[in-house]
């Protein structure tokens, strides 16, 4: 695994306070993480998460039994492996461009993840702690790994703009203190600038995404390059696959991001290296992973196009390779997906749906059959096959809500909404009143519970899924309207020289109600018919 215990080279009695200051960090470090993982609900489809709980079972009882020793040595050994079993957490728990990633981390709403960032401040607090005993310990071992520590419990504040500056400020101190240790080259220390390198390159890599400006986002992204391949030659020293393959995908996110092409391809072939890394060390989940990833470098360098055939081919993979029907479904999720975003090969993509979600009812894994049925229901929207839709979308309602998923739950409304809403815009004219008004009912209700249950989550994200849907649903009653009712004014632009017009347009005003305020609008004409689209004033 890459957290080792590193132990304390000094054999000297510790200042009863400062050896009881560390002993109560490494107890509320454990029992943060005790807690933790308490929290947890039991996921079936989670086979990875339950792998990564018992390597964090195994490194919090080996801290404990290092606890229960009465000797100062043990006692820093102990603090030093709580902060690796924090960072192993963390790792694990929370998403950056690196860290959290599994196979199946599309699918799983993590209880863990909720857990750690509702109490990320208590962490980081402990961190600092020894931090500053490993200072006053004068132990540069603790202090490198105190640092690196904090520049992952940094990373993992996710939501917070300061947070990957922050991560790489930490990072890069934990460098500059690695370098004073003295033997660099045995194993311990081998693994540890293996560590601070890989935390170092996931902060400029997150920096450089959050980047607004292109050229702190270019220099960033250099950055990242340049310190992931670093750690992938350290990993290759410790002849550690896993990391190393992880290191690689790094280094491919990194040059993907770059505006130059060619080192876009570069990154898109290391991607491909380390997924075969991965396949040929039998570590078959991470090569889901950088699949996943290496679909994700397609869309950039080559277009969807490139991206849906990746996902396509490793479906066929996958399948002839046998044993492994979960990851080919996820493979063909990920291709009706792209299909839904090419808006095109609807069918395929219906055909990949109905696949996927046989499959992943098969293996039991229910939250990822509800995820494909979301998407499942926005390709039937688009097929016009609305009551096909609109159960989808029911469904995967009712699933989340027995899942006690809330944020699922909030998105599957979205998309329950959309979907009748479409049905309610493409069949008005040949619908029965009633019908037309349940469904106009039902649209309205399940885009305000959701956006209620948004609100409630403080969930922007989520908020942006039901305004998208709202407006599209709209805007094409605007469309509709505009093209039957006779425009309340007529506007004429004059072409350069004055003589004759330019363009003419048509102004409506629709009245929405008592409580809500007309709509203004405005469409090109062209032979008195809308040609343009909407333009909302």
């Amino acid at each position: 695994r890459n957290f080792v215990l590193i132990v304390p080279e000094f054999a000297m009695g510790l200042d009863p306070e400062l050896e009881e200051e560390a002993q109560t960090l490494v107890k509320s470090t454990v029992n943060f993480v005790s807690e933790v993982l308490g929290d947890e609900d039991d996921i079936p489809e989670a086979a990875e998460l339950r792998k990564q709980r018992s390597q964090i079972d195994i490194c919090r009882k080996e801290t404990e039994e290092l606890l229960t020793k009465a000797d100062s040595i043990s006692t820093i050994s102990a603090l030093k492996l709580a902060l690796q079993l924090v960072e192993m957490l963390l790792f694990l728990t929370v998403k950056t461009e690196l860290a959290g990633q599994c196979a199946t981390s599309s699918y799983l709403t993590s209880w863990r993840q909720q857990s750690v960032m509702s109490r990320i401040g208590e962490i980081l607090w402990t961190v600092k702690d020894a931090l500053e005993l490993a200072r006053d310990l004068e132990d540069r071992e603790l202090e490198a790994m105190s640092l690196k520590a904090l520049a992952r419990v940094h990373l993992s504040r996710v939501k917070e703009p300061d947070a990957p500056m922050a991560a790489v400020n930490e990072a890069s101190k934990a460098l500059e203190v690695f370098k004073s240790l003295g033997d660099q080259e045995i194993a311990k220390h081998t693994r540890l600038h293996a560590g601070i390198l890989f935390v170092l390159g996931d902060a400029q890599l997150s920096k450089a995404l959050k980047s607004p400006f292109s050229q702190a986002r270019e220099e960033a992204l250099e950055a990242a390059a340049a310190t992931m391949r670093e750690a992938t030659e350290v990993y290759e020293k410790l002849e550690d696959t896993k990391w190393k393959g992880r290191a690689m995908l790094g280094t491919a996110l990194a040059l993907v991001g770059l505006e130059d092409e060619d080192q876009q391809m570069d990154g898109e072939r290391l991607a491909e290296d380390a997924k075969d890394l991965f396949h040929d060390a039998g570590e078959l989940d991470m090569e889901v992973v950088a699949v996943m990833l290496i679909v994700k470098c397609r869309v950039t360098t080559s277009g969807l196009d490139c991206a849906l055939l990746s996902a396509e081919d490793a479906a066929e993979d996958w399948k002839e390779e046998g044993g492994r029907p979960e990851h080919v479904a996820i493979a063909l999720h990920t291709a009706a997906t792209i299909h839904f975003q090419l808006k095109e090969g609807l069918d395929r993509a219906a055909q990949f749906c109905a696949e996927a979600l046989e499959l992943f009812r098969a293996a039991g894994w229910r939250r990822a059959e509800t995820a494909v049925l979301q998407t499942y229901c926005r390709v039937e929207s688009l097929n016009l096959n609305f009551d096909k839709s609109i159960k989808c979308a029911k469904e995967a309602v009712m699933n989340y809500r027995d899942m006690k998923d809330t944020r699922g739950e909030a998105e599957a409304l979205a998309y329950q909404a959309e979907a009748a809403l479409s049905k309610l815009n493409t069949e008005e004219n040949t619908l029965p009143t009633a019908e037309a008004q349940a469904l106009a009912d039902e649209g309205k209700e399940c885009s305000d519970k959701s956006r209620e249950m948004f609100i409630e989550l403080g969930d922007k994200e989520g908020l942006q899924i039901v305004d998208e849907v709202t407006f599209v649903s709209t805007n094409v009653a605007v469309e509709k309207y505009c093209e039957a009712t006779p425009p309340t004014r007529m506007i004429t632009t004059l072409k350069s020289d004055g003589h004759g017009a330019q363009e003419v347009y048509g102004e409506w005003i629709i009245n929405r109600g008592e409580e809500m305020d007309p709509l203004k609008v405005r469409r090109l004409l062209k032979d008195g018919r809308c040609v343009g689209p909407v333009q909302y004033m």
